[in-house]
């Protein structure tokens, strides 16, 4: 299978329309700011327009890992791909519900898929941030805080 890599995006929501095949990608994440953890991303999307660089049937494997500001890696995601021949571009879509998010700094996902024979052929890499975010009363200065009630 010879794929490369045309697109990849991480969203929260996309859609792929069934008569003509565009791919829209809606409310691209590549900064997330909170001023608490943990928290759940109710819809986290990636999704990838690849394009077959030959003109065989092609049938391989894909791997979604998710990496941690702590360099751990997680497996979120495998399954298995096939190209027919006369298909030139693959799109896929891969929607996670309800994803925790439990640490600030640099997460990444990486995409990655492999030939029949388990040969690495290339991959996808999209990286994001969580960031603390100050919660500010609205209508008071920074440096007031805001009035007590007991």
């Amino acid at each position: 299978m010879a794929l490369q890599l045309h697109f990849a995006a991480l969203s929260q929501a996309a859609s792929v329309d069934q008569q003509t095949g565009h791919l829209s990608i809606f409310e691209l994440v590549d900064e997330i700011r909170t001023h608490q953890l943990p928290i759940t991303l109710q819809s986290l999307v990636i999704s990838v327009s690849l394009t077959k660089t030959d003109a065989l049937a092609s049938k391989g494997k894909l791997f979604i890992h998710f990496l941690t500001p702590d360099k751990k890696q997680h497996l979120v995601g495998t399954g298995d791909m096939s190209v027919p021949a006369d298909q030139r571009r693959l799109k896929a879509v891969f929607r996670f519900g309800n994803f925790p998010i439990n640490a600030y700094g640099s997460f990444r996902f990486v995409l990655s898929w492999m030939s029949e024979q388990g040969v690495k052929e290339g991959e996808a890499l999209l990286d994001f941030d969580v960031i603390h975010a100050v919660q500010i009363a609205q209508g008071m200065p920074e440096t007031e805080k805001p009035p007590v009630s007991h």
